[in-house]
């Protein structure tokens, strides 16, 4: 995903060098808390891995080691970083750092999360197991949710970038060569009336 975003957006990033760009990929900390909790825990407890690939790691292997340094950072977020997260340490300015660079344009973000193995297809609120499940909006740029499909044979990514840059994605040949749009035909072939 992050390849073919990058192939999608340089050329409008092209005169702008001194941008910089990050990966943020967000992390349960239940389990990485010391005593961990319980996966039944409700709520957002998570924070991002952050990973600033280089113009080296882009190019490199179709950027598969960015999923290297994706997997460093993830590491990081472990029992000592959720006991300084918990004391305040340095987070605040972190974020407020992060959101300022953003805000003047200086930094790109790229977000992954993942849902996968969230029981959405069990829930039943009295009307049956959903077919399909959406969201009515992705409201952060440049996000990618992944989730399992209902089949569980594979996984759907949600993808939500500026208009422009959807435009370019998704006729990117090579992304196209891992896709296909299943979910959404398998609704309308399932709906019975």
């Amino acid at each position: 995903m992050w390849s073919r975003y990058m192939a999608s957006t340089q050329a409008a990033a092209a005169g702008d060098r001194n941008k910089l760009y990050t990966v943020l990929h967000a992390v349960n900390l239940r389990p990485r808390m010391d005593p961990p909790l319980s996966e039944r825990h409700f709520g957002n407890i998570s924070r991002v891995a952050v990973t600033r690939p280089s113009t080296a790691d882009i190019a490199a292997d179709g950027g598969y080691k960015i999923v290297s340094h994706v997997r460093d950072a993830i590491r990081q977020v472990n029992a000592k970083y959720v006991k300084k997260l918990m004391a305040g340490e340095g987070h605040m300015s972190f974020m407020r750092e992060r959101g300022d660079q953003i805000l003047k344009g200086e930094m790109v973000s790229f977000s992954f999360t993942s849902l996968c193995r969230f029981p959405i297809y069990e829930a039943d609120f009295g009307w049956g197991k959903p077919v399909w499940a959406g969201s009515a909006s992705l409201t952060f740029k440049n996000l990618v949710v992944f989730l399992d499909t209902k089949a569980g044979d594979g996984i759907e990514a949600w993808v939500n970038l500026r208009s422009e840059d959807m435009a370019k994605f998704e006729k990117d040949r090579e992304l196209l060569a891992y896709v296909t749009n299943h979910s959404i035909l398998n609704v309308k072939n399932s709906m019975v009336f």
